[in-house]
């Protein structure tokens, strides 16, 4: 069990968004259940970090005992196996917690006035795409995956900047989608499709979704394990489905070192205590929250990249979650 002199630590985003918000959740509630504040063993310590794979490396190295990552899967799948983001370090020891419901995709919009409505049109025009999407950093696995996407659509990433393009980086949706809005970005590829900037660029722009073609999305899941996904009829006013790639849920990050208690403890948190969590999103409308509540205990535990933590899967079945 954790003391004052090493006090659990868990890795959240930047600071300022969803994952520090579980973060300080796990940490307050965990708080109040060991004897209160200021007993022993009721000290935290949260960092900074992309949530991607300075996130599941810092718990993998032992730097951090809890991270928050997403896709829950996809990410967690390739640290297991040590395969294509995670080539040559793979992490068998690392299991979760379970994973809180995001309902998100990573899609790619442009700017109407691009005359861009497919890929082909991008592989046949060579257009200069002043491309916002996320750092293209060693960390950041949804830009290596929209990389890949471009790859899979016959596009090297290169050309964006061959065709007389740039690319914009920023790790936050936030950041990407206001240069789409002021125009100094003409397409965006990124997640986080619940945040207010998206809403504000197809209200005050007119944009296209560009459709993942069947066969690229095929390779992405073969060759990759991506999880194809749709941006529904309607969701941020697009007029048809949206082939897409899926990018939904949060997934808590462990070791099996860690104390089945602590394990059991943390678990119990995520369940009994989801309404303190989902209270922070319901003034939001369910298609614009990023958090999809309610969080349901009896599918939170599922589909997830890595093993259960034999002190979660305790918790999910003694209390009747898990069969």
């Amino acid at each position: 069990m954790q003391n004052d002199e090493n006090p659990l630590t868990i890795i959240g985003d930047w600071g300022n968004a969803n994952f520090h918000a579980i973060a300080g959740w796990i940490a307050a509630n965990l708080r109040f259940r060991i004897q209160g504040p200021g007993a022993p063993g009721s000290q935290y310590v949260i960092k900074t970090g992309s949530g991607y794979r300075d996130n599941i490396d810092a718990v993998a190295s032992g730097a951090a005992d809890v991270a928050i990552t997403t896709p829950a899967d996809i990410a967690l799948e390739m640290a297991v196996a040590g395969r294509d983001f995670f080539a040559g370090t793979p992490y068998p020891h690392l299991r979760t917690l379970g994973y809180i419901p995001q309902d998100d995709r990573l899609v790619l919009a442009v700017r109407a006035d691009t005359g861009i409505e497919s890929f082909a049109d991008i592989r046949e025009k060579r257009p200069a795409l002043s491309l916002a999407t996320g750092s293209r950093g060693e960390h950041n696995l949804m830009t290596w995956a929209v990389m890949e996407a471009l790859r899979s659509h016959g596009i090297d990433p290169a050309d964006i900047e061959g065709w007389g393009g740039r690319w914009m980086e920023h790790d936050h949706p936030r950041r990407a989608l206001e240069w789409a809005i002021s125009g100094e970005a003409n397409a965006v590829f990124f997640e986080g499709i619940l945040v207010p900037q998206w809403w504000s660029f197809v209200e005050k722009v007119p944009v296209r979704f560009i459709p993942m073609e069947e066969e690229a999305l095929g390779d992405l899941s073969s060759r990759l394990g991506l999880r194809p996904g749709t941006l529904e009829r309607g969701r941020l006013g697009a007029e048809t489905d949206v082939p897409c790639l899926d990018w939904s849920n949060w997934g808590i990050v462990v070791r099996d070192d860690m104390p089945d208690e602590m394990a059991h403890m943390i678990t119990a948190v995520m369940v009994e205590e989801r309404a303190e969590l989902e209270g922070r999103y319901r003034h939001l409308p369910y298609e614009r929250s990023p958090l999809s509540y309610p969080i349901d205990p009896y599918t939170m535990h599922k589909g997830l990249g890595a093993p259960l933590h034999p002190g979660a899967e305790r918790y999910y079945r003694d209390n009747g979650y898990l069969s």
